[in-house]
């Protein structure tokens, strides 16, 4: 089979699924795995590498009001590849080329071709897609092994963890302006064995007020700006990290303060368990462990 993903959470399902060698096409931003990264690119972004927090939020308002696309795709070269399966997302249209812009460039290019849309919003979302994915691809029996696989390691971090208290977590997605982390974060932070009351269950991120965290007081502070490095990620916070009121919270006094690779949390794919187990080894590190180094750091 021929498949096109035009989302890191596809080619990541894809993969987990033993499909990587079917993929043609990526989208700029899948990074994952390795065996992946010489397909052709479909996509590109408008975005520039070199904007602050606060001019890439600009951008993103821009575009909303104007109803212009922050992604172009490439259609020669997507015609060019003829997939059988194209693969998009409906979650979100900041973070990637989302459905209705997929469905276009389908319809212009006049290609015949399946597509399927992915549109988790939490766990219960991304078992589905996941089966869908193994419906469309015919590996629904691996798709059903996965899910199980998935699903009991996530009970495994439960059992681990439902004894312990619950510290307060906030799961900075954004930094100027501030915004919170929600959805299917705060349903992992939650898993982890942490307390998720300043994380929206409706939106993906929101804005939040420093008042706020000032009343919660967080005990843990997770940092995992959308599509940013750890490096950069790290130098932002820095930057704030000695001022009033940050330097007072519990979280950053006790050094609970930790950049996480943002891969393990914004895509709705097999790695959100990864990013529970890495939460729950941060909460409650007498309880949890967590092998790979390299996808966390700690800044306080």
């Amino acid at each position: 089979m021929r498949i096109v993903s035009m989302v890191p959470s596809a080619t990541e399902i894809l993969r987990a699924l033993g499909l990587a060698q079917d993929i043609v096409g990526i989208s700029h931003d899948c990074d994952y795995p390795a065996e992946i990264l010489n397909r052709p690119r479909l996509t590109g972004t408008t975005l520039g590498s070199d904007l602050s927090s606060y001019e890439i939020d600009q951008k993103v308002r821009a575009s909303a009001a104007s109803g212009h696309s922050l992604y172009v795709i490439r259609t020669e070269l997507f015609e060019s590849l003829h997939p059988d399966l194209v693969i998009t997302q409906q979650q979100c249209s900041v973070c990637a080329v989302d459905r209705d812009r997929t469905l276009c460039a389908l319809e212009s290019m006049k290609l015949d071709t399946k597509w399927l849309s992915l549109a988790a919003t939490g766990f219960s979302g991304f078992y589905k897609d996941v089966l869908d994915v193994g419906f469309a691809t015919d590996h629904q029996l691996q798709a059903e092994k996965l899910v199980v696989e998935l699903a009991a390691r996530l009970e495994c971090v439960k059992e681990r963890t439902a004894s312990e208290r619950r510290p307060r977590v906030f799961c900075l997605s954004w930094f100027d302006p501030l915004m919170s982390a929600g959805k299917w974060i705060s349903q992992m932070v939650e898993l982890a064995g942490g307390d998720a009351r300043l994380g929206s269950p409706a939106d993906a991120s929101s804005h939040i007020a420093v008042d706020r965290l000032q009343e919660e007081a967080p005990e843990v502070i997770f940092i995992m700006p959308c599509s940013f490095s750890q490096s950069r990620t790290a130098r932002e916070w820095a930057s704030m990290r000695d001022l009033s009121p940050w330097k007072d919270f519990p979280a950053v006094r006790e050094g609970r303060v930790f950049a996480l690779e943002s891969s393990l949390f914004h895509r709705p794919g097999p790695r959100l368990v990864d990013g529970v187990e890495l939460m729950a080894a941060l909460i409650h590190p007498n309880r949890c462990s967590f092998g790979e180094l390299d996808l966390w750091r700690k800044v306080a």
